[in-house]
């Protein structure tokens, strides 16, 4: 399932979660195969999809959910970035 279908789904506790466990996932899978850069750019896509779905109209609930992965996913943005500047 697509990202922007299943953040409009659940509630905000679990679409955070599912969000992070995600991210996790391919960190790790970039890690084995040395595809950080390419993993920092798949990043970079979802947080602009994201601000893209603010600029919308959305109800309180769920502007506030995406808000909230915004903010994670632009720490996670800026982890990737550390780990290719340790040359990791």
């Amino acid at each position: 399932m697509e990202k922007d279908a299943w953040m409009r789904m659940d509630p905000a506790q679990i679409t955070l979660l599912i969000n992070l466990v995600s991210w996790v996932t391919s960190v790790e899978k970039a890690l084995e195969t040395n595809g950080l850069k390419a993993c920092l750019e798949h990043q970079i896509t979802l947080l602009k999809n994201l601000i893209l779905c603010v600029q919308g109209d959305l109800d309180r609930p769920l502007r506030q959910k995406i808000m909230c992965m915004i903010t994670m996913d632009a720490h996670s943005r800026d982890i990737i970035g550390q780990l290719i500047d340790a040359g990791v």
